[in-house]
């Protein structure tokens, strides 16, 4: 039971602290949130991009908001042989709420550099396993729903652009189906 008041009390000194950080900055709330991604292909299919997106972002004026969003992609060729890529994306966004705190339709676009993180696992003795770092631009729009206080649900769609030298020099452009749930505070 104690450890439930500790909690509790630590929680409500977070909550102060954020209140008085909103005050003193402009900032109206943050959020934290995580999806699922589906990307276009060549040929035009949707395949996953992976397990997760994550993204932690805040409000800093009326409409400019910071977002840093992780996600991670893969693709199994030539039997076991996985071609991976890990993307850090500090986006800036602009976005507008429209509708009260409990239930709120926030629309958004943003833009950021990518920093890209890429590698082949290679299931074959011949070949030594690579990796590499990228530097490339992705912009994004979407609309997330305030469902009450602190949840909010979103659909996105995003673009993404780098180049991948592994194995050879692959165009990594593509664009990127994401559906999320998250929290707001």
């Amino acid at each position: 039971m104690k450890k439930l008041f500790i909690l509790l009390f630590l929680f409500a000194l977070f909550l102060s602290f954020d209140k008085s950080f909103a005050q003193s900055t402009g900032a109206k709330y943050g959020w934290l949130t995580v999806g699922y991604g589906y990307s276009q292909s060549v040929d035009g299919s949707w395949s996953s991009t992976g397990p997760v997106k994550m993204a932690i972002g805040g409000l800093l004026w009326n409409y400019v908001g910071m977002e840093l969003s992780a996600d991670t992609s893969w693709l199994e060729w030539g039997g076991k042989n996985v071609s991976w890529t890990l993307d850090l994306k500090p986006y800036v966004l602009i976005q507008s709420t429209l509708g009260d705190r409990h239930n709120a339709l926030i629309p958004y676009i943003g833009i950021a550099p990518v920093l890209s993180v890429s590698g082949v696992n290679y299931d074959n003795k011949n070949y030594n396993d690579k990796a590499g770092f990228d530097i490339g631009v992705a912009a994004k729009g979407g609309l997330r729903v305030k469902i009450i206080d602190f949840l909010m649900l979103g659909i996105g769609i995003e673009y993404v652009y780098h180049k991948n030298n592994l194995p050879a020099s692959r165009d990594m452009s593509q664009f990127n189906a994401i559906a999320e749930v998250g929290f707001s505070w």
